[in-house]
């Protein structure tokens, strides 16, 4: 059998409470059309399950939700809405819905297979509980995987809020699935309450370190039942990833950092798991991309493998589709983030600047003072408008700033060439000329001009333009004109803006870094997206179909909340029964509609009726009439009711109902303005049979030989005649009795059931349903082993060892077929497919399992004998049962050839004769060849068959009464021979030793009800 890692711990623990009403279903048991294979993992919203389909063996993982959501049709159509959504969804962590559906009064969905082990069991392989965590490295992959995933769901409206550790599954090559994602939301505020509040799992469980439930990832806001939203994700994140990377739960209360725990580890750590588990939730991580960020700073290196996975996936998170659907409050709030952000940064750099600019305008003024009173040089004046300026000095480093519009500077004579300049002015050139040997003040006066430019906008008419400069001022310009253009002359400094275009109904557009250049006409095109509209409809009645453009789209009351707007919109309301109603509408960019339709007028025609009765007389009519019901769909009139003058027109079905009679239902289509004359036959109401059954037995019941169902425990059946009625309850007798009821009689059957009796001493038995043959082996003694002489022994045949039975047992009449195989266990892993040859390539263990399973399902039904199950036959077992009284090489003598059994060659290997080869490889059909004298078949070749002995390398000898299977070895012991072996192989005596898990084509087993040893 192939290693399965141990069930997940909410297995286990749910599996321990199977008096509630969630209970675990087991493996092998059905669900509708599919067969449990195993419990993945129980959670508090949904058990999910990897099943099988019945016919085709698909696989399939199914959520089956809690108890508590059985009925709820809302929870029901929110699933179906989420799984159109998650069907958009192109994330290989986020498997797709199915189907959503009922199945025995139960809600579900059914996913694509989900494989690999859940991350508490990876934890298991991998980490220590309460000691050490997976790994930093496998830590930083995990949960960068989880933030990746959930933010690529946030980015599309989806969240989970239920991260338990075992709806994570780590596939192979590390990459992961995630399960459960958008339920909570599903489930809604007080559905969800009651389900937690009937749950039996802890609120805290900081003493089982080895997995993380529902409670333990609920953040504080979601745990004292705040508001909550999608950061309640982030925490659940920070939560498993501190017991990831620690292989501890996080404790709130008296948190300690990781660095703590782990050695040698980055304080970058400390950061992520401080700003992921901040209790309030406005101080949190604000969304998985932040937070991977603040992962990918936990890496030393930059440019590390973690940090590239890290990245990998913070690009993989698209941006968020809905934004705009938020509203325009949402919308100039995300627009003044990003402005802030930009104009924060240009506010630091700018006081950078100016910082340095006036330290160096404060020490040289301090400087030119002291030169003016120290030194005869001639010095320099300058007045300048504006009242600050940068002055240079053309081919010199030096640079100076004027303050209050003044500069004065001590020169050497010589000729000067100054740039002087000012932010938002045209700069200017000016030459100096100081004369030689002259000690003097040379004044001078220069006034920049405004750069003033133009700027024109194409957008929307109506548009409203905005600015915002360098030190992140918002300047409102103006309004575009009915052409959608705004001009502005001589109106705006050149520089670098920030454009900002709106208009009520669109969504607002921020062009950043836009460039206006001096003496240039800026030309930007700013289209705005007009924000969809919110067009609600209604009518009275309720449920009028609603098409927009030829395009059905729900039904009344009905609410819209993404029409794009527009002017031709023509609505029509149509129900049946009424008369369409049709609206040209005008929608404009996000305005908030309401369409009201109004009272609907109806359609209708009217019925006449003459009434017959089929088969006998009729009664009087008055008596008759006065009884007599008109069934119209599910609405019920009396005969003479003036409503059958006005029946909605339409397709109606159309019965007539009296307390001893019925009629055929008739369907008819209703016009307006008609009349309709109707003949209707009566006959005869059936008769019914109640039947009381003890216990939760269920019935099947056939009719006439004809299969019939039940109905609240009830039957119809025809009044007036002999009916022949099959009752079959299963693991129970069939019962057959006889009825004929009058019209509407009701016989109450009190049923009492026989179980079907078990295997007798002596005689032959058939597990029922399984068709399972066992014939009987009495009690008695036999040789076991082989005599020195005979032809092909080998030295472990013997010593020749006399056994004897005190106890008969039943042994299997056939090799257990692959049919058989399948309809227990729900699989067939056989190389050589047909329902009737032999299952093989099963190990030891799945043998075992089988007989395992077999037992349980007799003993539920009370049929094994005191003592017995059914299990692999000993050794001494199978060699007594197969020699069956015999004690030549095979059951049926001393010869043998491929026309006795499917094995190869002939006995001995010196005869001429025989067939020496079957017509090919593989297995045949069991109970081909001739049966032994216990009826037993194949017992030499098709398939070597597992018994429960460990091999010992001879045998005991001496004399053995009601041997035990040997326990010791590492090797156990097969029987029989296959179709591979030659003929000298699948002697009677012949011992085979092989490995308890190898699975071989040649290698099967036969079940025996024996002596539970």
């Amino acid at each position: 059998m192939e290693n399965q890692p141990n069930p997940p711990e909410s297995v286990i623990a749910a599996q321990k409470k199977e008096q509630l009403k969630n209970r675990v279903l087991k493996s092998g048991e059905s669900f509708g059309n599919y067969r449990v294979v195993k419990c993945m993992c129980a959670g508090l919203l949904a058990h999910y399950y990897h099943m099988q389909h019945i016919r085709d063996l698909h696989d399939v993982t199914v959520a089956i939700f809690h108890h508590r959501t059985d009925g709820n049709d809302k929870f029901l159509k929110r699933l179906e809405v989420l799984q159109k959504t998650v069907s958009s969804f192109d994330h290989e962590a986020i498997p797709k819905i199915r189907d959503c559906n009922k199945i025995d009064g139960r809600i579900c969905i059914f996913l694509d297979p989900v494989k690999g082990q859940t991350l508490s069991q990876y934890f298991e392989a991998h980490g220590v509980p309460g000691k050490q965590g997976v790994g930093v490295k496998a830590a930083v992959r995990l949960i960068a995987q989880l933030l990746g995933a959930l933010g690529y769901a946030h980015s599309q409206g989806v969240d989970h809020r239920d991260l338990d550790s075992d709806l994570v599954y780590i596939q192979e090559d590390g990459s992961i699935r995630l399960l459960g994602l958008g339920v909570k939301a599903c489930l809604g505020v007080d559905l969800f309450e009651s389900i937690v509040s009937a749950s039996v799992s802890p609120l805290v469980s900081s003493k089982t370190q080895g997995r993380l439930n529902s409670f333990d990832v609920m953040s504080p806001e979601y745990r004292s039942g705040v508001s909550e939203d999608s950061r309640v994700d982030v925490y659940g994140v920070g939560f498993v990833g501190y017991w990831l990377l620690t292989g501890r739960k996080a404790i709130l209360s008296k948190y300690e950092p990781p660095t703590a725990y782990v050695e040698e580890l980055s304080p970058n750590w400390n950061v992520f798991f401080e700003n992921s588990l901040e209790r309030a939730q406005d101080k949190r991580y604000q969304s998985c991309k932040v937070a991977l960020l603040g992962l990918k700073g936990t890496e030393k290196e930059p440019q590390s493998e973690g940090a590239g996975f890290v990245q990998r996936q913070i690009d993989c998170i698209p941006v968020p589709r809905k934004i705009v659907e938020r509203g325009e409050l949402a919308a100039r709030i995300y627009r003044l983030f990003i402005i802030g952000l930009i104009g924060l940064t240009l506010t630091a750099i700018c006081a950078s600047f100016l910082n340095v600019s006036y330290t160096e305008e404060v020490d040289y003024s301090r400087t030119v003072a002291e030169l003016a009173e120290a030194s005869e040089s001639p010095s320099l004046v300058l007045s300048v408008k504006p009242l600050v300026a940068r002055v240079e000095f053309v081919g010199y480093k030096q640079r100076f700033f004027a303050s209050q519009g003044a500069l004065r500077l001590n020169v050497q004579p010589g000729d000067y060439k100054l740039r002087i300049s000012a932010p938002h002015h045209i700069e200017q050139v000016l030459r100096v000329s100081i004369a030689e040997g002259k000690v003097a003040t040379e004044r001078a006066r220069v006034e920049l001009k405004p750069a003033w430019t133009n700027m024109t906008i194409h957008t929307e008419p109506g548009a409203s333009v905005s600015v915002v400069d360098a030190r992140d001022h918002e300047i409102e310009l103006g309004v575009a004109d009915e052409t959608g253009t705004f001009s502005l002359k001589k109106g705006i400094f050149a520089g670098t803006y920030h454009v900002i275009v709106k208009k009520d109904g669109y969504q607002p557009k921020v062009l950043e870094n836009q460039s206006i250049e001096f003496g240039t006409l800026s030309e930007i095109d700013a289209p705005l997206l007009p924000l969809p509209a919110t067009v609600n409809v209604r009518s009275e009645p309720a449920g009028a179909s609603i098409t927009i453009n030829d395009v059905e789209l729900g039904k009344t009351p009905l609410s819209l909340p993404e029409v794009i707007p527009n002017d031709q919109y023509l609505i029509f309301a149509r129900l049946d029964g009424y008369r369409p109603l049709g609206r040209r509408v005008e929608v404009k960019p996000g305005a908030e509609m309401l369409i009201d339709f109004g009272q609907l007028v109806p359609l209708s025609g009217a019925l006449r009726f003459r009434v017959s009765v089929s088969g006998e007389s009729p009664p009087e009519p008055d008596e008759m009439n006065e009884e007599l019901k008109v069934i119209i769909d599910d609405a019920s009139f009396s005969l003479g009711d003036r409503a059958l003058s006005f029946v909605p027109a339409g397709e109606r079905r159309i019965r007539l109902e009296h307390p001893l009679y019925i009629s055929q239902e008739e369907t008819i289509e209703v016009e307006d303005g008609q009349v309709y004359d109707l003949d209707f036959i009566l006959n005869p109401r059936p008769g019914v049979v109640q039947l009381e059954i003890p216990g939760n037995l269920k019935a099947e019941v056939r009719l006439d030989g004809h299969a019939a169902s039940l109905v609240d425990g009830s039957i119809q059946i025809p009044a007036n005649r002999e009916v022949e009625f099959e009752l079959r309850v299963r693991n129970h007798l069939t019962m057959l009795r006889t009825f004929q009821l009058s019209p509407n009689e009701t016989f109450v059957w009190e049923v009492q059931p026989v179980a079907i009796p078990g295997p007798t001493e002596g005689q032959s038995w058939t597990v029922p349903y399984f068709h399972i043959s066992f014939a009987w082996v009495p009690a008695g003694q036999f040789e076991m082993g082989s005599p020195l002489p005979e032809h092909a022994r080998l030295p472990n045949e013997g010593p020749q060892t006399k056994v004897r039975f005190t106890r008969g047992f039943w042994a299997g009449v056939y090799e257990v077929t692959q049919a058989q195989y399948y309809e227990i266990t729900g699989r067939n892993p056989s190389q050589y497919k047909s329902g009737a040859r032999p299952v093989e390539s099963v190990s030891w263990e799945e043998a075992q399992m089988f007989c395992e399973l077999l037992t349980s399902f007799e003993r539920e039904a009370e049929r094994l004998p005191e003592g017995y199950v059914y299990r692999l036959p000993s050794e001494a077992e199978w060699e007594y049962a197969a020699r069956a009284g015999s004690t030549t090489p095979f059951h049926f003598g001393s010869e043998a050839d491929a026309t006795k059994g499917q094995f190869r060659g002939v006995y001995p290997r010196d005869r001429q004769d025989g067939l020496r080869a079957p017509a090919g490889p593989g297995t045949s059909t069991v109970g081909r060849y001739q049966a032994n004298a216990y009826g037993l078949y194949d017992v030499h070749g098709n398939v070597r068959e597992w018994t429960l002995d460990r091999y010992n390398g001879r045998l005991d000898g001496d004399s053995l009464i009601d041997p035990h299977p040997r326990t010791d070895g590492a090797r156990v012991v097969v029987r029989g021979g296959g179709w591979e072996d030659s003929a000298a192989r699948v002697r009677s005596a012949v011992r085979e030793e092989i490995s308890p898990n190898v699975k071989s084509d040649a290698l099967g087993f036969r079940v025996v009800i024996a002596p539970e040893l």
